[in-house]
């Protein structure tokens, strides 16, 4: 997989399911992610992550729309992946909300003892992380047990598509839910 196939993904996805925003128009420049790496990471990220986040998709924020699957509400209980309805990537673009930061994520990690990992994309609902150690591998970071490290096999690129067509999945399977439910 590759950075190219995202960007096909991207040109042809189903705009009626799902809402994209990115930070195009407002992409970081090389200098702006090797401060971010000399300054906060103290080493440099994957080549293939630094691509993507320079890109107009970098700083990417993906969501079932609302419409279709309307949102969790206070104390409402269901199955886990229920409440998974989005994907993020953090990103460096000049003026990227707070939320979406790569840079607030990071230094979230920090100041929970966490330096040896470097956060980059979450599902929306999960308090997980996909982050990548100092060998640029992709880990999976769980908040039961944050001190415990899975490597993910495959690139940033390969982890983001397979989470993008986990996101389509689960957003079929609310709605065949939500049809039986009607009535």
């Amino acid at each position: 997989m590759s950075l190219d196939a995202i960007g096909d993904y991207f040109r042809s996805y189903d705009k009626d399911s799902f809402a994209v925003f990115a930070c195009q128009g407002n992409e970081p420049s090389e200098d702006d992610i090797a401060a971010f790496e000399d300054h906060i990471v103290g080493w440099r990220l994957p080549d293939e992550f630094r691509e993507f986040t320079m890109s107009g998709l970098g700083g990417l924020y993906m969501e079932a729309r609302e419409e279709l699957w309307p949102r969790p509400q206070l104390h409402e209980v269901g199955p886990f992946w229920s409440f998974l309805y989005g994907v993020q990537v953090y990103g460096i673009a000049a003026n990227i909300p707070e939320w979406l930061d790569i840079r607030v994520e990071t230094e979230r990690f920090r100041s929970d003892d966490i330096s040896d990992l470097v956060p980059f994309m979450k599902v929306v609902g999960d308090a997980d992380r996909y982050c990548f150690d100092e060998a640029g591998r992709v880990v999976h970071w769980s908040h039961e047990e944050p001190v415990e490290r899975r490597a993910e096999e495959g690139s940033f690129a390969n982890l983001l598509i397979v989470e993008i067509r986990e996101l389509e999945k689960r957003l079929s399977r609310k709605l065949q839910a939500q049809e039986r439910n009607a009535p």
